[in-house]
């Protein structure tokens, strides 16, 4: 069994298709959604600590992440001494967003590549022309860094409840991928 971990960004880890992946995923991938504090109100130094308390910092991580978990995700990974780390990030960005601008605080600091992107075997980014909360220019530019495999789907919005998605067979595919 590979073990992986969802850091949600825009809702609560029983929201959207969190609770769907981690079903479909099992029993070849044991799926753990983190609890992340405040959802609605996020704080860096707080979120920063539940990943890691809830996170083995091990090699060979498997890391699903949505929106502001994104940043999260790859700040966790820059933080520590690993190797082999896969992502799989969905409607990612690593920038303040102009529609929000209460985030701006959370997106300090800014991911440092030069210490993430040795760290990462292997990477997928999901993006939606027409996401409304995160350009997807900016997802683009998140797979770039990384050098990962990129995905843009000309609908899809942010993949939220609302944008229609309670289930989401193309990232289990892409986590199946990743966990080979």
């Amino acid at each position: 069994m590979t073990n992986a971990y969802l850091i949600h960004g825009t809702s609560t880890r029983d929201d959207d298709w969190f609770p769907w992946l981690e079903g479909a995923a099992a029993p070849e991938i044991k799926l753990d959604r983190i609890f992340l504090p405040n959802p609605f109100s996020p704080q860096a130094k707080e979120w920063d600590d539940a990943i890691d308390r809830q996170v083995p910092a091990e090699n060979g991580l498997i890391l699903v992440a949505h929106s502001l978990g994104c940043v999260t995700a790859l700040r966790f990974v820059a933080r520590h001494h690993l190797h082999d780390v896969r992502f799989l990030l969905v409607g990612a960005f690593d920038r303040g967003l102009p529609a929000y601008p209460e985030l701006d605080t959370f997106m300090t600091p800014a991911p440092d590549y030069g210490e993430i992107t040795p760290k990462v075997s292997r990477a997928t980014v999901i993006t939606a022309k027409n996401d409304p909360i995160a350009p997807y220019h900016d997802s683009i530019d998140v797979a770039h860094h990384l050098g990962a495999k990129l995905i843009v789907l000309d609908t899809g919005g942010h993949f939220l409840t609302s944008d229609g998605f309670r289930e989401f067979p193309l990232a289990l595919k892409e986590l199946q991928r990743l966990a080979k």
